[in-house]
């Protein structure tokens, strides 16, 4: 992905999310959890894609490795809220 300057500012949006979100949600929720692990991967992914980090292969493998870990967690925490969530509905009120 060629630097464009796009790449950093999408990055500093999602931190700027990220942060925002950490801030409000409640992340004891199964579903707060899947949405700040979400935009970590995101914000991980991006910056992985800038350029420079060719020249730095180990970083950049770190900053993958970080997504892959926010990902899976998040499929976990959005697993477990959707399993709620259909434990809920067959519930009567």
């Amino acid at each position: 992905m060629a630097e464009t300057g796009h790449s950093v500012r999408a990055a500093d949006v999602l931190a700027d999310v990220l942060a925002q979100v950490r801030e409000k949600v409640d992340r004891r929720e199964a579903l707060g959890e899947a949405q700040v692990a979400v935009l970590e991967a995101a914000v991980n992914i991006v910056r992985a894609g800038q350029t420079g980090f060719e020249a730095m292969p180990a970083e950049r493998s770190e900053l993958v490795r970080e997504a892959l870990g926010a990902v899976r967690a998040a499929t976990v925490a959005t697993g477990v809220a959707l399993t709620y969530a259909h434990q809920s509905a067959r519930v009567p009120a």
